[in-house]
């Protein structure tokens, strides 16, 4: 689900932000100096859409960032599978998947009845586990 002008949606901007914005908060970078790499949702994503359907699987679009790949952010189209915690998401509902070395994937969605709440949620939760480490209050 886009926004009324789904110009940022489509062409990776809007995750990318969010992506970006985590990843400052997360490793100390510098928002303002990651380079974004995103692959849009435009007409010829249709093919491969409907491929990954006939074979039980969902075409998403996915960022990320990595610490071991400093200030780089990535868009880009990913076929989901049952299981993934992204191929059940449904409508304006969103998910992060935090990789852990010591715990493991930590996955946070939601956002169905309030894709605003669940966002400022997210930032909430990202902010309470560096604050130690990284000196907010």
């Amino acid at each position: 689900m886009a926004e009324a002008d789904p110009t940022a949606d489509l062409s990776g901007a809007d995750s990318a932000t969010k992506v970006r914005l985590l990843a400052a908060l997360a490793w100390g970078w510098d928002a303002a100096s990651v380079r974004v790499e995103a692959q849009p949702v435009d007409q010829s994503c249709a093919a491969a859409a409907l491929d990954a359907l006939s074979r039980g699987r969902r075409l998403r679009a996915v960022a990320s960032a990595r610490a071991d790949q400093p200030l780089l952010v990535e868009v880009r189209l990913e076929e989901t599978e049952p299981g993934d915690p992204l191929y059940a998401l449904s409508g304006p509902e969103k998910a992060v998947v935090f990789g852990c070395q010591e715990a493991g994937d930590v996955v946070v969605s939601g956002g169905r009845s309030s894709p605003l709440g669940a966002a400022l949620a997210l930032v909430k939760d990202t902010i309470d586990v560096t604050a130690p480490r990284l000196g907010f209050f």
